[in-house]
């Protein structure tokens, strides 16, 4: 959120931040940092902090008044413990979110702040590139085909309508509908691993396109289905880590992808008996 702070308007995706101004001189963590710690009573870093909120999302922001009566409410019952304003205000952020929500985000800090090092980060990344719109499961089914005969076609002629119409209705149509903030917009100090997606959050198109190719897969393929859903359950967790989606997001994606690539294939198979 203190991206948010810094850049946040009437739009809500990373597209619409990245076109917002910023404080003058300094980033709105620096202002926070600075303000809390030059401040010789809780008054002042209050006052600070509520006045970067105001600086930073105007006066009419969408929530602007919700975050400043949230950073008051929480530095003013912690005055012992002025140096910590991203901590204050992630409770705070979390306090006002329904219980649901609330737990679906103190997860997704658990796992975005799992210890890492720049093996695993390379790792989680190469897995999120190639999963991007099912390239990846693409490739794997194109090779199948070439490469085991009848079975191999079959599948790959199953599972490619099955990610394409998961792919349409997840980007096109559900997150549209639902049109929830990415973790980074919404919580404080959630650490972005590179390019930030300028889309909504939920579902997970990553999780669902990837639980789809993996369902129509495992179709065909029995003895490899731990493997498969095994690759797209790592997809969805590279997500989590990654900081570009919420645990909720990346589980209904992979409900919504199953469900809808055991559709698309029960109505192939109905189809080519007919």
């Amino acid at each position: 959120m203190l991206d948010e702070l810094e850049s946040r308007k009437a739009g809500a995706t990373e597209a619409d931040a990245e076109a917002a101004p910023t404080l003058p001189g300094q980033s709105a963590p620096e202002c926070v940092q600075r303000t809390v710690e030059e401040a010789d009573g809780i008054d002042r870093p209050v006052e600070g902090l509520a006045a970067v909120v105001e600086q930073s999302t105007g006066a009419t922001g969408p929530g602007s008044e919700q975050l400043a009566e949230a950073v008051h409410e929480v530095l003013a019952r912690k005055p012992t413990d002025r140096l910590k304003p991203h901590k204050y205000l992630q409770q705070a952020v979390l306090s006002r979110m329904t219980p649901l929500q609330a737990w679906d985000a103190s997860l997704f800090i658990s796992v975005n702040k799992l210890p890492r090092n720049s093996y695993i980060t390379r790792l989680m990344t190469g897995v999120s590139t190639v999963a991007l719109h099912g390239a990846g499961w693409v490739a794997g089914s194109l090779l199948l085909a070439a490469l085991d005969g009848r079975r191999g076609r079959r599948a790959a002629a199953e599972m490619i309508p099955a990610l394409l119409v998961t792919n349409t209705l997840v980007e096109r149509v559900i997150k549209t509908y639902f049109r929830r903030r990415r973790p980074f917009i919404t919580l404080v100090q959630a650490l972005v691993v590179g390019r930030k997606p300028g889309s909504w959050s939920f579902p997970s198109g990553h999780s669902a396109t990837s639980f789809a190719c993996a369902s129509a897969l495992a179709s065909r393929y029995r003895r490899p289905r731990p493997v498969l859903y095994f690759l797209a359950s790592l997809v969805g967790f590279s997500r989590v880590y990654l900081g570009h989606h919420y645990p909720l997001d990346v589980v209904s994606g992979a409900t919504i992808g199953t469900g809808l690539s055991r559709l698309v294939v029960w109505g192939l198979r109905r189809y080519r008996r007919l």
